[in-house]
């Protein structure tokens, strides 16, 4: 990533997390993953996107540089009112609103009316959700797409995420694996359709 557009507003959302006074917590993926989750974006060539939890937009703009780049476009969302008016400006800021598609409401609601295949799904938002995120959108990844959870070792023993942890080990279409960078990230990728 080399846009210092959208680093400038990446380091704004670092400084604003750090403010106690604001209205919601907006936590955010370390930025070892964002670069992590943009390097394997650029790399599988991945054009369709989706992103579960939007927050300020922080991650969002990382899987949005891939997209440029890709030629392909992120859909994300969110639930609070307030984290999608900053996000929509974080957006702006970065010049990537053209690549972003936000949809306001509840994501299990909104991705059961959401159409495959997708090639990338990043999940942080709800964690006793998880669990639900991926039986509505595995029948939705092509083969070879990738599904990318965080929080995996940050919230270790959460029933959540224990419970997402043991049925992407027994998918039998798909390959999983932990990456113990930020707050720990779980790798699935669909080998079969």
């Amino acid at each position: 990533m080399k846009d210092e557009r959208v680093w400038s507003v990446l380091q704004k959302l670092e400084e604003l997390e750090k403010n106690p006074n604001l209205e919601e917590g907006l936590w955010h993926i370390s930025k070892e993953t964002g670069l992590l989750l943009n390097i394997v974006l650029r790399h599988s060539g991945a054009k369709r996107i989706l992103e579960i939890g939007t927050s300020s937009g922080y991650s969002t703009l990382f899987l949005a540089d891939a997209a440029r780049e890709n030629g392909g476009k992120v859909t994300t969302c969110e639930l609070s009112p307030f984290k999608i008016q900053l996000a929509k400006q974080s957006f702006d800021e970065a010049g990537l609103s053209d690549y972003i598609e936000l949809l306001e409401g509840n994501a299990l609601e909104t991705i059961e009316r959401l159409d495959g295949p997708w090639d990338f799904v990043f999940i942080d938002a709800m964690k006793d959700e998880y669990i639900f995120y991926l039986s509505m959108l595995w029948p939705k990844m092509r083969k070879g797409g990738l599904i990318v959870a965080d929080n995996m070792l940050s919230h270790e023993g959460v029933l959540g995420i224990e419970a997402y942890k043991v049925t992407v080990d027994i998918l039998e279409d798909g390959s999983s694996v932990t990456v113990p960078i930020g707050s720990g990230d779980q790798f699935t990728c669909k080998i079969s359709e």
